[in-house]
């Protein structure tokens, strides 16, 4: 028998003998385990809680408690956690109940009640304070007409008016400050139950009257614990980076971060915890691939709307359908939640279950659709006159797809994250990483020169794209972005403009001639770098020349003052796409006439008969 359980796989294996075990026991009284530890990923997270079992003879039924709504159906299942311990069956059911499950909402109902308590009290006394009021302007209505007539008659009570008259007005200033208090407490228990409410929605984003419960059925003669583990969704996390750079320059400290989100409605307290990228699969089978067979049909000249889309970007829009397919059909269950529930329901009656067919039923579709999109994927690569080019980004250069990264983080220590909707923030990891600054000047896109690092990434994992805040003797310089980076490759990262240097670019002349049946225009550049600072810096100068795919015309750099830089990577990759770079020192105070200057000149020859029309997409 299999040590790991999942959802109703024995119940009718054990509804016999589990019914001929003798009169029937009294319910066991649930229980909730502990969260102990938690696996992050991006969208889902893998929840695992101890379960103790008490020592006994014969199998039993423990029923877990207090699972959360989020839960994945299908994902629920158990195991021991030590020896002597063996799970024969988990089921899930719902049972209705009339308060919220959860304790930390459930709080917030009684507060919420409490506060609307005290405002149906306020609108009472409020009421009572209007009564008192009309009743005193009636009784001035009554006693003005009688004090006059008296008056008249000259039998008027001097005291009892007095009396009288100054009742009237003490009781109208009570009611004033009876008033003033009242709409002051109302204003106060008003905006008490807003912030109750909207802390309740950011806790609960609903309510959950439904007890979520798993039904264990065990034999631990001697005791033991029992592993839960079931996946949630709401869920998810993202990495972001810190670095920090002292004054000197001379070491980069990098702070992965990671910024998780949990809404998946229960807390996780002191859990062991874990950030992965990998995506949790409920399905253990690969997808089935059929035959592909093709038939000859009669050419036709494809429309302008077909045409103008390239191969690349129609391959993307498949690809992306592609995958979410397959995430569906990875998480079965969540399309199917309605039927589970009832197949849950059959289960615990002792019927047949259905969960299982519809499960198959549900991945023989996606396989099927995963077959059909790979047929429409290979049959653009056979007709699409661009498949294949490497300049589509889609050729053999392949494919950069972080999903296929796979990375996990194991965090130290013990983390507590509440369920809520904003953002928490946990430091993965931090330590220094090798780097090397240089300034950067692109004069051909603006007059900034900024300051730059290539850091090389020294620890034992990959980071993952994401954004990044700069940081130089501890005042934030600016924010950026770094790209996935493997384990020993070298990144930059930008720490922001240095004011104390300035490049310009500037065409010096053009000249057009004609050799045989070509023209040949001839562009003379001139970059220059200022520096105003009291200290030397090392720049690398930016530019670039055009480039074509025509074979007809033909670009060639002529000249330049300062040699090319003979950085590996540069002279690889960057100068073959046309970009130039010189890496050069600019001494201080290299201002106007004393600037580093650096011209060059390239050369372009076509047909004399054509003419430059436009720019086509870069590499």
């Amino acid at each position: 028998m299999s040590r790991s359980t999942l959802v109703g796989t024995f119940v009718l294996f054990l509804s016999v003998p589990l019914l001929a075990q003798g009169p029937a026991a009294a319910p066991p009284a649930p229980e909730t385990g502990t969260i102990d530890a938690v696996t992050v990923y991006r969208g889902q997270a893998m929840v695992t809680r101890i379960v103790d079992l008490p020592a006994g003879g014969g199998p039993r039924e423990l029923v877990v408690t207090g699972l959360p709504e989020a839960l994945v159906m299908g994902s629920l299942h158990a195991e021991p956690a030590a020896e002597g311990v063996s799970v024969r069956s988990v089921t899930y059911r719902i049972r209705p109940v009339s308060a919220d499950v959860r304790e930390g909402v459930r709080k917030l109902d009684a507060d919420i009640l409490t506060a609307q308590d005290a405002m149906n009290a306020n609108a009472r006394q409020t009421q009572l304070v209007g009564e008192r009021k009309n009743y005193l302007g009636q009784l001035e209505q009554f006693s003005a007409p009688t004090a006059t007539a008296e008056l008249k008659a000259g039998v008027l009570n001097a005291e009892t008016l007095k009396a009288l008259t100054l009742f009237v007005f003490d009781e109208r200033q009570k009611i004033a400050t009876e008033e003033l208090r009242l709409a002051t407490e109302r204003r106060e228990i008003v905006a008490k139950l807003g912030l109750l409410q909207r802390q309740r929605n950011e806790l609960a984003g609903g309510s959950a009257r439904s007890l979520r419960e798993a039904v264990i059925f065990a034999d631990a003669r001697q005791g033991g614990r029992i592993r839960l583990r079931y996946l949630v969704n709401g869920a998810t996390w993202s990495p972001s980076y810190n670095v920090r750079a002292g004054e000197d320059r001379k070491a980069v400290t990098v702070e992965c971060n990671a910024a998780v989100e949990q809404m998946s409605g229960e807390d996780w307290s002191n859990v062991a915890m874990t950030l992965s990228t990998a995506t949790p699969s409920l399905v253990a089978a690969a997808p089935r691939l059929d035959p592909l067979a093709i038939v000859l049909v009669e050419a036709a000249e494809p429309s302008d709307a077909s045409r103008d889309v390239p191969y690349g970007q129609k391959r993307q829009a498949l690809i992306e359908r592609r995958k979410g397919v397959e995430s569906s059909r990875n998480n079965f269950d969540i399309n199917i939640g309605i039927q589970a529930s009832a197949a849950n329901a059959s289960i615990n009656r002792g019927a047949p279950a259905t969960q299982p067919q519809q499960q198959q039923a549900q991945q023989m579709d996606a396989d099927g659709e995963l077959n059909r999109l790979a047929s429409e994927l290979q049959r653009l690569e056979f007709v699409a006159k661009d498949a294949g080019d490497r300049h589509t980004g889609w050729g053999p250069k392949g494919i950069a797809d972080e999903q296929s990264v796979s990375v996990t983080y194991d965090l130290p220590g013990r983390t507590s994250l509440p369920s809520r909707s904003d953002r928490q923030l946990i430091q993965i990891a931090s330590g220094p990483m090798d780097a090397r600054f240089y300034k950067l000047a692109v004069p051909v896109l603006t007059s900034s020169v900024y300051e730059q690092a290539a850091l090389t990434n020294s620890g034992k994992t990959v980071l993952l794209s994401g954004p990044v805040s700069s940081y130089v003797g501890g005042q934030f310089v600016g924010a950026g972005q770094i790209p996935t980076v493997a384990v020993g490759e070298t990144f930059s990262v930008g720490f922001g403009i240095d004011s104390s240097l300035r490049a310009s670019r500037e065409l010096l002349d053009k000249t057009e001639s004609v050799q045989g049946g070509n023209k040949v225009l001839d562009f003379n550049y001139r970059l220059s770098v200022e520096n105003f600072g009291s200290a030397p810096a090392n720049v690398r100068l930016v530019d670039r020349i055009p480039t074509s795919k025509d074979p007809s015309v033909k670009i060639t750099q002529v000249s330049a003052t300062v040699e090319a830089s003979r950085d590996e990577t540069y002279t690889d990759a960057e100068r073959k796409q046309g970009l130039l770079r010189w890496d050069v020192e600019v001494a201080p105070a290299a201002t106007a006439a004393k600037a580093l200057v650096v011209t060059h000149k390239y050369r372009i020859e076509h047909d004399r008969q054509m003419t430059i029309g436009g720019l086509a997409a870069g590499n």
